[in-house]
């Protein structure tokens, strides 16, 4: 059986109605992503950072109510990458990864390396937005389902000679070589309730997207 957590970076982004909606389930606090758990009346499971996107009164104000261990500011990770590999560690395998968005773009390409990671591969991990649905697919056949929250999916090359067959989209293919830099997978749909995507060689990001609402 697969066991979820969620992971708050920060307020960027963030669907709307989601404490709402899962706040019962298992969340983990990434530095300010601890705080404005804590304001939502979610107690993490853990927490993870340095801490410098807080106040000292706001660490403070934290640390009455949760036991924190900053880690120092100079390191070899980032603050979510050390959420991830605890995430891991504690045995989860499906990581949902808020608030990792919309912010500084390196830290968004760092979050996108982290699908990547060998070791985190047999794991299902997510990188969720109001608009934008990231993860990873591996070689081999994927069946998907049709979430009619987001109207198009993408897969964007992640290594170089990707080999990929869609079947059940709108525009489907046959063993397509994709090199990095094409955009030729950008913007397709769901042509029923499910699909299938076979990864013949390589990996693709797959991201699922819907226009933003005025």
């Amino acid at each position: 059986m697969s066991k979820r957590i969620h992971l708050l970076c920060s307020r960027r982004n963030v669907p709307e109605t989601i404490f709402e909606q899962h706040k019962n389930y298992h969340w983990a606090g990434v530095d300010r992503g601890t705080k404005i758990l804590l304001e939502q009346g979610i107690q993490p499971v853990f927490t993870v950072g340095d801490f410098d996107s807080v106040s000292d009164e706001e660490r403070a104000w934290i640390a009455e109510r949760i036991t924190i261990t900053p880690v120092p500011a100079e390191k070899a990770d980032t603050d979510l990458a050390l959420g991830v590999a605890q995430a891991i560690k504690q045995g989860f395998d499906e990581i949902c990864i808020y608030g990792a968005t919309g912010g500084r773009l390196d830290h968004f390409m760092g979050a996108m390396q982290l699908l990547k990671m060998p070791a985190y591969q047999n794991a299902h991990i997510q990188l969720i937005d109001q608009q934008n649905e990231i993860s990873l697919l591996t070689a081999g056949e994927h069946t998907l389902q049709n979430n009619t929250r987001y109207q198009y999916i993408s897969f964007v090359p992640a290594t170089d000679d990707v080999t990929l067959s869609l079947h059940g989209f709108k525009y489907d293919l046959e063993q397509e070589v994709l090199a990095q830099g094409s955009t030729l997978t950008i913007s397709n749909e769901f042509d029923g309730a499910t699909a299938r995507v076979i990864v013949h060689k390589g990996m693709v990001y797959q991201m699922r997207s819907r226009d933003k609402k005025d």
